[in-house]
């Protein structure tokens, strides 16, 4: 395959943790990607050589999890199907009676509408009765182009020769684009006749899946309401380019034909079916004596509407199927017949990805138990939302794997807080001029897309918003309010399908809040939040923002068990996530007055509770392998960020016990260890990741007290940086304790 390279070798799109700032860059092109494509035979005018080069000169991306890949979110992965044959539509009598051919009279351009066989488009109307879903719309019609694509797109009807088009997103190429062979091509008729060219047709027809005798092919599912399998059949809509003038208008013999394939789906699959692309065979105009056929430089694949003005959008290139890789990267273009892997009896499908959407943003179904043809479809909000819809929160938090973000789907729902907004820009902070960042993309103009969250102002007791915080809009409960930024609206943001959706343990916290009688509905808002006690003070403790841990205590099987406490008090809804490693059990605890629940893996902790609670108490115990020290990270309270924590190994009863004076330290403290028994001792200092610094001492010593000095110094001499440190006894018994230094 030929490949227009645009871009890298490299894959542009990384996979990246929810965060702002992880990009990664990509550098222009040399001349000689010019070269690979005219020597693969492409036959390119002068001024798609300088629109190439215009985007190429400095393209520069940076790519996040996320950036404009609602395509993707869509349809997977192409994929090859051998055992599926092209079949002319006017094969099997039903497809040959419902055919209905374009009229050449009927290819246009916008806005004069002025007839155009080389780059004109015709609107088809979808017969009565059948839908198409694409990319988060519903559509009853498509507009066919001559040059072998089919568009959603009624605002970028402009010709569109170059094949590039289905990789950039740009005014100069329609998005929501589906194209079995994107080419330079020309639609002939009688009247090309006389100048050796056979005269096309381009048609389209509504028929059930046949397989190549014309017999209905029969599938078979289960019914998701009985249970019961049952057998069903596919309608399609087939639209056909015939005996096209396909890649280079001046070779007459260069004719090629192929189709795209809509399959119906129902609403259960919110009536977005798979996609398959089929080729005939190219040449055999009767009305030359040449053979010549131009089948390279075509593009085949899907697009959607996303990504930004210059720069690549979310595409799915046909050529690559599984389980090759970069199909959502590269930009290979054709370079043989059948772009089917040569072969006649085989489509290239892009396989719809069947899910559930909503119309209430934060309504609380995590867990979909409301969708059509689920559980709980069609019931009210408190016969709908349940615990389950909470842990199935959870259980995303702690195995990371994150719920559905894209518009209307399940984070849509479980964001109850409407906290979780978020889009992709390359706008800065003030929406005054590109983000631009050499640190990050050293390529002129050093142009940066990053992740911006949509900040809800939400004041709660405890937090606390500062000038510096980046909040961008004010309190929006309803989309309907839109999305207010500099000038009353984000100007980053076109529409709510560009908007991405996460949820957090605190969102399970609200549901469970709500499930307790303690919240009126959901989305939760603050304003509403009256039903149950006062967010604020509890006695004389001050309001909880973080956790706190007590001491390891053994519990055999070289296991400890670590307390977990709220660092202050809360009358109402915690919720925090924690990261420790080899994670053996998480147990909940409940009080008078509130309740706690908990979910975990082995490195990932997450604890929510509804209620009133102190520091007195414990909320949980994790339980994790025996060690001299646990560093707890990623803890994230209320979903807010905390630093890390340091906590120090269980203590055995006979084992050592040690102190060191002076602490924190400046120039050197002494260490004063109590020896229960005589024998062999090393006394070492390790830094807070678990790395030996030193050795102090290292002998034998006799019951009683053994003391040795460090003078902040490593092995090597040198003095170490300040910070916390462990002081840990080995020997015939043990004993560790923290120590800072302070210069």
């Amino acid at each position: 395959m030929a490949r227009l390279r645009l871009l890298s070798r490299s894959s542009l799109y990384a996979k990246a943790a929810h965060s702002p700032g992880a990009v990664l860059t990509v550098g222009p092109r040399s001349n000689n990607d010019f070269k690979h494509v005219v020597n693969h035979g492409v036959r390119m005018k002068k001024q798609v050589l300088v629109a190439l080069a215009i985007v190429l000169c400095s393209i520069v991306f940076g790519a996040v999890d996320g950036v404009a890949q609602q395509i993707f979110n869509q349809f997977r992965q192409p994929e090859l199907v051998v055992g599926r044959p092209y079949r002319d539509v006017d094969v099997c009598p039903v497809s040959r009676s419902n055919k209905n051919i374009i009229q050449p009279s009927s290819f246009v351009l916008a806005p004069t509408n002025v007839n155009d066989l080389d780059d004109g488009y015709a609107f088809v109307q979808f017969p009565s009765g059948f839908q198409l879903n694409y990319n988060g719309a519903i559509y009853n019609g498509i507009y066919v182009s001559v040059n072998g694509f089919a568009t959603f797109d009624a605002t970028k009807l402009v010709p569109a020769k170059q094949s590039i088009g289905l990789f950039l997103n740009s005014a100069s190429y329609p998005d929501n684009a589906v194209a079995p062979f994107w080419g330079d091509h020309r639609l002939r008729t009688n009247l090309d006749i006389i100048n050796g060219y056979m005269p096309s047709e381009i048609s389209y027809t509504l028929d059930v899946d046949r397989n190549e005798s014309c017999d209905t092919v029969m599938y078979t599912r289960v019914n998701p309401v009985t249970g019961v399998s049952e057998t069903f059949v596919r309608r399609v809509l087939i639209i056909q380019w015939k005996n096209l003038n396909i890649n280079d208008q001046s070779i007459n013999s260069s004719v090629g034909n192929f189709q795209a394939r809509f399959y119906e789906a129902g609403a259960a699959e919110n009536y977005q079916g798979d996609i398959e692309f089929a080729y005939g065979s190219i040449g055999g105009n009767p009305f030359t004596s040449g053979t010549t056929v131009v089948t390279r430089g075509a593009t085949v694949g899907i697009k959607g509407n996303s990504g930004f003005p210059g720069f690549l959008s979310d595409f799915w290139n046909g050529l690559i199927w599984v389980p090759q890789i970069g199909a959502n990267t590269r930009t290979d273009s054709t370079s043989r017949w059948q772009p089917s892997d040569g072969r006649s009896d085989a489509t290239i499908r892009f396989a719809s990805i069947r899910y559930l959407t909503f119309n209430i943003w934060g309504f609380g179904d995590a867990d979909t138990s409301g969708a059509e043809n689920q559980r709980h479809e069609g019931l009210p909000q408190n016969r709908r939302v349940t615990a389950n819809d909470a842990r199935v929160i959870m259980r995303s938090m702690v195995t990371r794997r994150l719920l559905d973000s894209v518009w209307k789907r399940q984070a849509y729902q479980g964001d109850v807080n409407h906290s979780g907004r978020y889009y992709f820009t390359k706008l800065n902070r003030a929406f005054t001029a590109d983000s631009m960042n050499a640190a990050i993309n050293p390529v002129p103009p050093h142009i940066v897309i990053w992740r911006r969250t949509i900040d809800v102002e939400q004041y709660f007791p405890g937090q606390v918003v500062s000038a510096t915080t980046g909040k961008q809009v004010l309190r929006v409960m309803n989309e309907s309010e839109g999305l207010y930024g500099v000038g009353g609206r984000a100007p980053d943001v076109s529409n709510l399908s560009q908007i991405y959706y996460e949820v957090t343990e605190y969102d399970a916290g609200l549901i469970m809040r709500y499930l307790s009688g303690r919240l009126p509905g959901l989305p939760w808002i603050y304003d509403n939040d009256t039903t149950g006690p006062d967010f604020g003070k509890v006695n004389t403790d001050l309001f909880a923002d973080n956790v706190s841990f007590g001491t390891p205590t053994s519990i055999g099987n070289d296991l400890v068990r670590i307390p977990v406490y709220l660092n202050g008090s809360i009358n109402g809804t915690f919720a925090f996530k924690m990261e420790l490693p080899e994670i053996a059990s998480v147990t909940s605890v409940d009080v008078e007055n509130g309740n706690v629940d908990a979910d975990f893996s082995t490195d990932v902790a997450v604890v929510v509770g509804n209620g009133a609670f102190t520091s007195a108490a414990p909320v949980a115990y994790v339980t994790v392998k025996a060690a001299d020290m646990y560093r707890v990270g990623g803890i994230r309270f209320n979903e807010v960020s905390k630093g890390d924590q340091i906590i120090l190994g269980d203590v055995v009863a006979g084992a050592s016990t040690l102190s060191s004076a002076p602490n924190p330290m400046n120039a050197s403290t002494t260490v004063a260890v109590n020896v229960p028994v005589s024998g062999s001792y090393t006394v070492r200092i390790f830094d807070a990741f678990g790395k030996s610094v030193a050795t102090i001492f290292n002998g034998t010593a006799n019951a009683g007290t053994l003391s040795a000095t460090w003078n902040g110094t490593d092995a090597s001499g040198a003095l170490v940086a300040p910070g916390a440190y462990i002081i840990r006894v080995d020997g015939a018994s043990t004993a560790s304790m923290m120590i800072s230094i302070v210069r």
